[in-house]
């Protein structure tokens, strides 16, 4: 049975498409699954729940302006929500599944995080023509980060 549900894992994983309830928010931009991956891919991880590392965007890391305001946002809109994790099956030097979160209604929470001004388009990684249009949009409004 247990070879079954690794097996079915690894499908999910692979396939790119994960719905999972949301049991930590390490900071804005990484969460963490109620689901133990196993992986090769999971490295330090292997064993533990699933982290999350929202893809395309950045938040202020702790001891920064703004950090304990991403996270808040974050855990406000997806701690202990069902959430889908739409992914390319890549992972960070961490063992972090790299994605986008969708929410119960829909949104895209890495969006929402550049929206609200608490995220930056994470041009180091992401050459995402749509993210960088919803940083310089939030920007423009002076929200968040840019207030």
């Amino acid at each position: 049975m247990t070879f079954l549900i690794l097996v079915y894992f690894k499908l999910l994983v692979w396939l790119g498409d994960i719905k999972s309830e949301v049991v930590g928010i390490q900071d804005g931009d990484t969460i963490e699954l109620k689901m133990v991956y196993s992986g090769e891919n999971a490295r330090n991880r292997k064993g533990k729940n699933l982290r999350i590392r929202l893809a395309h965007v950045d938040c202020p890391e702790k001891g920064k302006a703004f950090y304990t305001n991403a996270k808040q946002f974050s855990s406000n809109l997806c701690f202990r929500k069902i959430v889908t994790i739409i992914h390319s099956n890549k992972f960070d030097r961490y063992g972090r599944l790299i994605g986008e979160i969708i929410l119960p209604n829909g949104k895209n929470l890495n969006k929402e995080l550049v929206n609200a001004g608490l995220a930056i388009h994470f041009k180091k990684y992401s050459n995402s023509s749509r993210y960088a249009n919803l940083e310089l949009q939030a920007r423009i409004k002076k929200v968040g980060i840019w207030h």
